[in-house]
């Protein structure tokens, strides 16, 4: 008989799942907390494996998602129950969970290469520091309790102190709750991105003489002494603007600027420069520079190709209008989209 085909009893130890967690992670660390032998015991015990045979080395790449019976027996032996489960392991509420109609206890062991680490001074505190593997968009990417920088990846491997900069955990507290605002969580990450190309583009533009060397010349003494505080790291360039890129992206998710600068008039696009400045908290030269500027930056950029999309519905609304008067979309005769258009 196999230890799929054995029946389920509770185990002596049991072991708080973490959020995020892999189900290969908690399952390894219940095995080792009850000293079986191989981590791999307790895998195969949860059900028939239908697509490759379990072994250690999975929990680096890899996650498993188990069907109905399977999940039955996983509450078994760790006393919790499904809910609760299925709130801290992500791969539990997978859409290839329960692939095939089987009767019996099966699991299936797929790759993934969002997985890494959980914090490391979290870990410490557990006894015999297992290694706590998460899925990257189900945990959060700075530890509270340490206030660490933890959303590493196989080529940015360093978590980084953050306790001497607030600013950074704070701008991440605010993309968490821009997320949950919006709803459309790849709709934001798509805003988020041309924040940071934006932004990142401002923090090499530091070749003195340049065209935008003075106007960001205030952002970076900001990045300067912001950077101080982090250690060196690949990761630390992007943590250093952080705080910039979430409040563009704000401001990029708001659907009231998006349709003033897809409707505006040519000459009515400058307030949108200026709302950008004080949001970054730069003097009003700052919005004065982009938008009277004739070099191209990367925001003047993405200006451009947002009103390209609405360059159509613009000239109706203008020619409707028959004017030059600033952009009102409360205009009797204005021919506007809505603000679902502009998502």
């Amino acid at each position: 008989m196999t230890l799929w085909q054995q029946p389920a009893q509770l185990l002596p130890v049991r072991v708080r799942p973490i959020g995020g967690e892999t189900l290969v992670s908690y399952v390894f660390r219940l095995a080792a907390a009850n000293a079986l032998a191989r981590p791999t015991t307790l895998l195969r015990a949860l059900g028939e494996p239908i697509n490759g045979r379990p072994c250690a080395p999975m929990i680096h790449n890899r996650d498993v998602t188990l069907n109905a019976p399977a999940l039955a027996r996983l509450e078994t032996f760790t006393g919790l129950p499904a809910a609760r489960l299925r709130k801290a392991l992500p791969s539990l509420s997978n859409p290839r969970a329960d692939p095939l109609p089987q009767t019996g206890p099966t699991i299936r062991v797929f790759r993934s290469a969002a997985i890494r680490d959980h914090c490391h001074a979290c870990i410490a505190r557990i006894p015999g520091r297992p290694q706590v593997r998460v899925h990257d968009r189900d945990a959060p990417s700075i530890c509270r309790r340490h206030r660490r920088w933890i959303e590493t990846t196989s080529y940015l491997p360093d978590q980084i102190d953050l306790s001497e900069n607030i600013e950074i955990i704070t701008a991440h507290r605010r993309l968490v709750r821009l997320r949950s605002t919006v709803g459309d969580h790849a709709w934001v990450r798509a805003q988020l991105g041309h924040a940071s190309w934006i932004v990142l583009d401002w923090h090499l533009a530091r070749a003195p003489f340049s065209p935008s060397y003075y106007t960001f010349r205030n952002l970076h003494t900001r990045w300067d002494k912001r950077a101080a505080t982090l250690p060196r790291s690949r990761i630390a360039t992007t943590l250093v603007v952080m705080p910039e890129i979430v409040t563009l992206a704000e401001i990029l998710c708001d659907l009231e600027w998006r349709r003033h600068v897809a409707m505006a008039d040519d000459h009515d696009v400058a307030p949108f420069y200026h709302h950008v400045g004080r949001r970054l908290g730069q003097p009003e030269r700052f919005g004065d520079r982009l938008s009277d500027s004739t070099w191209i930056e990367p925001l003047k950029s993405w200006v451009i190709k947002h009103r390209t999309l609405f360059r159509t519905v613009r000239a109706k609304h203008w020619k409707r209008v028959n004017s030059h008067r600033p952009y009102d979309p409360h205009y009797s005769n204005a021919i506007l989209p809505t603000i679902r258009h502009f998502k």
